[in-house]
């Protein structure tokens, strides 16, 4: 193995602007990147459903190192994301680095070595094989495990079409009687084009809670405005925690709820937690389609029994009775799972998923690094997701963050290798600090939201600060070198 190696896990926006970054900042070219999918791209790539966009505007949504001055609409399509990914790849000649269609099923550290070992399965082979890389950067993403049939185990017997929206098949709906689970962001946008697009004979919906539904004003993109994300770099403040700019936003969303949904649905749809408690859903048509006469709200926990010779009598948690022949499930991503399915084990074989169990819910060293696991770093890892913002921009603070420290151990290895991690004190006055600063937020374990640990209540995933303070903490201010432990092996 040649020196300094670093793998990264995942090809999605994360992976891709880490190995951009090394070659910009490092100029290091031994890294390689390797993805599960068949294409770069991650989310984008994996989700292909109809109606997908963006739901934050498109300059906000592309690389600060390689802005995309081409975008044709406020909310970018899926496609047009896509493409930003592929053109990134190739602008920065990152195409040697991917190896596609390779899963991780493991990393383990070598303390002897100061080398993790990475196991993965080539999955157009099916047979595994080790890497050996002194660095491992994950770029796994948080929405890209989904629940699946994992939450609904029931329609495991169903007698006709189930997938998730993250497995989206292309189906013919005309005629068809259609159940969709969730209502979410993907919901949002599966069921008006089903709706608008198809012709089933009815969709019935079934909802756990309420969603904060915001107007979807997209329009074209002019070339002035193209022009301006080439030649300007504007930084886009994040508004301030106030109650009244909040409470003013929640009463324009209630109008706008109330005068476009169908009012018999309006109690279901409505909801009674103060808005930004949970992910904000950008209408695509949604609240417009609930006045389609072959659509039906019903608002329940799930479903409880799969019936008839056929199996495909569906009775929900409300005892109501349903004749579908497609189930669509948008119930989301197992987002307070981690790095998973892939196991990590750290100095003395200590496993990651376990240490975190035992902590009520992931945490990291300024969302990157966890002692114990030395010289692993994370993209996306605990709260380190903005608030109301572009995930980008958090995912873009971490990588910078991470080529600083790898800047500073590569300077001090002296010809050998070196291992790095967080002190435990450090750990656990930055974790404690985290918690602490939330308790002041809108977000609540009474409200369920994939931001938080249902067990436990821990907001594992939210960065609590301003989108400033993250990029001034991680970007500009200095490491403090005091936090961490460097040793040469």
């Amino acid at each position: 193995m040649s020196p300094d190696k670093v793998v990264i896990i995942g090809a999605g926006m994360g992976g891709i602007a880490m190995g951009a970054q090394l070659k910009r900042l490092l100029h290091h070219e031994n890294f390689e990147i390797y993805e599960k999918l068949d294409d770069v791209g991650g989310t984008w790539a994996q989700n292909t459903y109809p109606n997908l966009n963006c739901d934050v505007p498109s300059d906000y949504y592309s690389f600060s190192f390689f802005p995309n001055p081409d975008w044709t609409e406020r909310f970018a399509a899926q496609p047009e994301i896509l493409e930003h990914c592929h053109a990134c790849v190739r602008h920065f000649q990152l195409e040697s680095h991917v190896k596609l269609q390779q899963e991780c099923v493991s990393i383990r550290w070598s303390e002897k070595d100061g080398l993790w070992t990475c196991l993965f399965r080539d999955l157009i082979h099916d047979k595994t094989y080790e890497v050996k890389a002194r660095f491992v950067v994950t770029a796994m993403g948080v929405l890209n495990v989904p629940h699946g049939l994992d939450d609904l185990p029931i329609l495991k017997s169903f007698g006709g079409q189930v997938f998730h929206t993250a497995e989206w098949r292309n189906t013919d709906f005309d005629g068809e009687k259609v159940m969709v689970i969730g209502n979410g962001c993907s919901a949002n946008q599966v069921v008006p084009w089903i709706l608008n697009e198809q012709k089933p004979q009815s969709l019935v919906q079934i909802a756990r809670s309420e969603q904060w539904v915001a107007p979807f004003d997209n329009w074209r993109i002019s070339n002035f405005t193209k022009w301006q994300v080439v030649q300007v770099n504007l930084i886009h403040p994040q508004l301030a925690n106030i109650q009244v700019a909040r409470q003013a936003a929640a009463d324009g969303m209630r109008s706008y709820m109330q005068s476009v949904s169908n009012p018999k649905y309006l109690d279901i749809l409505l909801p009674k937690y103060e808005l930004g408690a949970k992910r904000t859903v950008v209408d695509h048509g949604y609240l417009e389609a609930t006045n389609r006469d072959n659509f039906t709200l019903i608002k329940c926990d799930g479903l409880q029994s799969v019936e008839g010779s056929d199996r495909r009598t569906l009775v929900d948690k409300a005892g109501n009775r349903h004749e579908v022949d497609i189930v669509i499930l948008a119930n989301g991503f197992k987002t307070q799972d981690l790095l998973a399915p892939m196991s990590v084990y750290g100095l003395d074989g200590k496993n990651l998923r376990e240490i975190w169990q035992q902590r009520g819910g992931s945490e990291a060293y300024m969302g990157v690094s966890v002692r114990g696991f030395p010289n692993l770093f994370m993209l996306t890892g605990p709260n380190t997701l903005p608030s109301g913002n572009s995930t980008l921009h958090g995912i873009e603070c971490s990588v910078v963050y991470i080529t600083r420290l790898l800047r500073g151990v590569l300077a001090r290895r002296s010809g050998k290798g070196c291992t790095l991690m967080p002190t435990a004190d450090a750990e656990v006055q930055f974790n404690k600090n985290i918690q602490e600063k939330m308790k002041d937020l809108v977000y609540t374990s009474e409200v369920e939201s994939y931001f938080t640990n249902k067990e436990t209540g821990k907001n594992t995933l939210i960065w609590p600060g301003t989108q400033f303070s993250f990029y001034w903490s991680r970007c500009i201010s200095p490491v403090n070198w005091s936090d961490w432990v460097v040793r040469r092996v």
